[in-house]
């Protein structure tokens, strides 16, 4: 493939990537910038909503349909986890690792029990962005603009969101100081709760958009979840508009190496984590 070929190729699935990467990254963002709570099982959150989505796609042939079910069972997933798991050890960081762990570990396992061999994403005429587009002699997949259009539209969401509605108000009040948002009369308690379900329900919605571009085993979520903990890192752990601009960043970093020099990209992932803890700890857009 020549080379102009090959870098729009490249370009294409960064964005793409780069989309899916800060949909599970946002939700880690929100959850630990409102809750202080590092939550070790996002990825396996991420993982899942991919098995699900698939699943129900099978049972369905719904696009659509399998969209929504994903982000119903995410929301519940993340209130019955907030509630019965989180909660309980609030204010000890100690403890949310090794519960958040536990419930990593678990949510694998049960993966490679229900779906032991993995699912590939059946393409049938009902999956509405199917197809391809050529651009200058490169063939590339509709779906993958389709998720470059949800990266950027979420990011809009979460813009207008967090400045014009009380929600982002008391979203970004509790992530300042709770202290001040109870005194201003913020429930505390279901704004946690709120949070947590929108950051689960991000997690499982990244899994369902990323099963149709690979094949959903054990492997996904493990190696999604890093991409999407580098986000808060290189960004700022509790900046949202940190997390789009770091998921630009570490996607098109990821999606380059991984065409030039694949052995590579694991280590240079790490790299520019590395090199962001060292020059600016708090994240590019962390204060």
């Amino acid at each position: 493939m020549p080379l102009l070929e090959l870098l729009l190729s490249a370009i294409v699935d960064a964005l793409a990537y780069s989309s899916m990467i800060y949909m599970a990254a946002l939700g880690l963002v929100i959850i630990f910038g409102l809750m202080d709570v590092f939550n070790l099982s996002h990825g396996a959150f991420f993982g899942l909503g991919a098995y699900i989505f698939v699943t129900v796609f099978y049972a369905t042939n719904n696009f659509l349909l399998s969209i929504l079910v994903t982000a119903l069972i995410g929301a519940a997933v993340g209130l019955a986890t907030e509630r019965l798991i989180i909660r309980p050890v609030y204010g000890q960081p100690l403890a949310q690792l090794l519960v958040t762990m536990g419930l990593m570990t678990l949510l694998f396992t049960l993966i490679q029990l229900v779906w032991p061999t993995g699912l590939w994403f059946p393409e049938t005429e009902s999956f509405i962005v199917s197809g391809y587009v050529e651009i200058a002699s490169v063939r590339v997949r509709v779906y993958k603009f389709f998720l470059m259009v949800v990266g950027f539209t979420l990011f809009a969401l979460m813009s207008i969101t967090l400045s014009k509605t009380m929600f982002g108000v008391k979203l970004r009040a509790g992530t300042e100081s709770r202290e001040l948002a109870r005194v201003f009369g913020v429930n505390i308690d279901r704004l946690f709760s709120l949070g947590f379900m929108l950051g689960s329900l991000l997690a499982f919605l990244g899994g369902a958009l990323v099963a149709p571009l690979t094949h959903a085993t054990v492997e996904l979520p493990v190696h999604f979840s890093l991409l999407a903990f580098a986000i808060p890192v290189v960004g700022g752990m509790k900046s949202y508009t940190g997390a789009f601009y770091a998921s630009l960043l570490v996607g098109f970093v990821d999606r380059f190496v991984a065409y030039f020099a694949p052995w590579l990209t694991f280590a240079v992932d790490l790299f520019v984590m590395i090199a962001v803890l060292l020059l600016k700890p708090e994240g590019l857009f962390g204060r």
